[in-house]
């Protein structure tokens, strides 16, 4: 059965095939097209369901094309001719209903495998997350851990994608926090909060993040494409985890007129958050900080990458600090000092 030997069954050429990426447009799906271009794909297809991300995707040196992964005619005809298929499309916000959730991240992904098996394709990933094995345990786990469902929107459907996806014989990767340039959840935004001062940690700020710098993990995809089993996920993060407070601390010295995060009472932030989130609904509009943000950055436990070291030959390059300067970097040309 696929994901069962823990063995690849052979090895799958990137070279000279067509690849094509759901969810081109975003921060990760970007960063996979651009390094299936480097892997010498014969042509890779950036698919996102919004026109407004072709320029971007044409930037990664991709072909768009405009598909709704909740829309299983269109998926399907966006797929057609390709051999590989990274999922990255996805719904990933800290806030809204779950169905909407359920639409794209449960039936986009039931979709996109259809769609895969349709046109022929020879290997499927799925990029699933690191939140599938829940924030409360604070155990070091594996990928065999229970994949969780808490009643938060993104995580339960993430679990239930990761579910299925294994199920039809996908190779499955769950990357960690991934960072760097471009990242809007651990970069950009943080950044913009330190700016005004409004970035706030429960507790003690102790809480424990899986960094993942952004080419580390598109690294592990590569090879989790050539070399990874059907059916068997691989876990992929730098492996030393961080609480919460040291990297918003390394991030805040890269980010002139940021201030370092305050501590909070976890009762208190929810309560915030809660109250952010009655106000965002009202307007129309998503939150800037929630209840699942402070669930988030209260995590506890880590997740072993050794079977992606084992199995894949994956290794992480970049450390913390060097991860955060180039972020730094980035940062500092892309949002200059106000």
């Amino acid at each position: 059965m696929p994901g069962e030997s823990g063995q690849p069954q052979s090895e799958v050429e990137i070279a000279g095939r067509t690849a094509a990426v759901t969810g081109a447009g975003g921060f990760i799906g970007g960063a996979v097209c651009r390094a299936l271009v480097d892997a010498e794909a014969s042509e890779v297809v950036g698919i996102d369901v919004s026109p407004a991300s072709d320029r971007r995707i044409r930037d990664a040196g991709a072909t768009p094309r405009v598909a709704d992964v909740a829309d299983p005619a269109a998926i399907r005809a966006a797929l057609e001719g390709a051999d590989v298929v990274v999922h990255a499309a996805a719904t990933v916000r800290e806030y809204g209903e779950m169905r909407d959730f359920i639409e794209v991240n449960v039936g986009g992904t039931a979709n996109v495998l259809d769609a895969a098996e349709a046109v022929g394709a020879e290997r499927v990933l799925h990029i699933s997350s690191v939140v599938v094995y829940g924030y409360a345990d604070e155990r070091d786990q594996d990928e065999s851990a229970t994949r969780r469902a808490v009643g938060i929107p993104y995580i339960d459907t993430k679990s239930a994608s990761d579910r299925l996806a294994g199920r039809r014989g996908a190779v499955i990767v769950r990357p960690g926090d991934v960072y760097g340039p471009g990242s809007v959840p651990w970069t950009v935004r943080p950044a913009e909060l330190m700016r005004q001062g409004r970035l706030a940690l429960p507790g003690k700020g102790d809480g424990t993040m899986l960094p993942a710098y952004i080419d580390d993990l598109v690294a592990g995809i590569v090879a989790a494409i050539r070399k990874g089993d059907p059916g068997r996920a691989y876990t992929v993060w730098d492996g030393s985890p961080v609480p919460f407070d040291r990297y918003f601390e390394l991030l805040a010295a890269q980010v002139p007129g940021a201030s370092p995060p305050r501590k909070l009472p976890k009762a208190l932030l929810h309560a915030v958050g809660a109250g952010t989130e009655a106000v965002a609904r009202l307007r129309g509009r998503a939150p800037v900080f929630g209840r699942h943000g402070v669930t988030l950055t209260d995590r506890r436990g880590t997740a072993s990458n050794m079977r992606a070291r084992d199995e894949l030959g994956w290794e992480p390059a970049v450390g913390l600090e060097e991860g955060v300067a180039r972020s730094g970097e980035w940062l500092r040309a892309a949002q200059p000092a106000r």
